[in-house]
């Protein structure tokens, strides 16, 4: 069974709820350098981030499809890099940043509650810049009352 949650936001957890398309694009970036004679020489400047473009559905059968779509575009808005976790089998996580996002709302109930929305989620890869200030993040999450005594202790140096 596979899973695919982009941070806290289910994008679906078995094969009736999975996304119903996923494309995974991949590229090199190379400079031609002019030669005097012949055809130009290729140099390798390394790898571009990967982008991952997912279709998928919220349905009132197993999640509050409005409850979803505000979580999907908050992190729109906030453009912040969140883990994409997709398991079945082996588990992958890795980080991205909503590129873009289609909404189609496919069906509404009688008070106009959203009932089921189709949803089009373009990511781009936002590999660690920074470890350092990630290991200290994960660090302060592990230790909650650590980051309260030191931020609101006066008494305590640093």
């Amino acid at each position: 069974m596979i899973a695919f949650f982009l941070g806290s936001i289910p994008m679906g957890s078995d094969s009736l709820t999975s996304p119903t398309g996923q494309n995974l694009t991949r590229k090199n970036t190379f400079a031609q350098h002019d030669v005097t004679r012949g055809k130009p020489v290729l140099q390798d400047i390394g790898s571009e981030l990967d982008t991952q473009d997912f279709d998928f559905f919220f349905s009132e059968e197993f999640c509050d499809p409005q409850a979803e779509l505000k979580k999907l575009e908050l992190a729109f808005a906030l453009k912040t890099p969140l883990p994409l976790k997709i398991t079945g089998g082996a588990f992958s996580v890795r980080r991205f940043v909503v590129q873009s996002l289609r909404i189609n709302v496919r069906k509404t109930n009688r008070s106009g509650r959203i009932v089921r929305v189709e949803a089009t989620l373009s990511l781009i890869e936002a590999p660690i810049t920074n470890l350092r200030a990630l290991l200290q993040s994960m660090a302060l999450a592990a230790a909650p009352a650590l980051a309260r005594v030191a931020g609101g202790n006066p008494n305590v140096r640093r």
